[in-house]
């Protein structure tokens, strides 16, 4: 079962994460845009968003 992906376009350097876990609050977070926001944003989404969106982190 896919919960969550995490879409990154390294042609255009912009990236967002798009949540399908029920109950969700923000399924959708970005688009983010350049280096070094892609960069930032891919280290963290993953664990900031499962704490917002569940309360739970990894």
């Amino acid at each position: 079962m896919i919960t969550a992906n995490l879409i990154v376009d390294l042609d255009n350097v912009r990236a967002r994460y798009e949540c399908h876990r029920p109950g969700c609050t923000e399924p959708r977070e970005g688009p983010v845009f350049g280096t070094e926001d892609v960069r930032a944003f891919v280290a963290v989404i993953r664990n900031d968003h499962r704490a917002r969106c569940t309360g739970e982190s990894r």
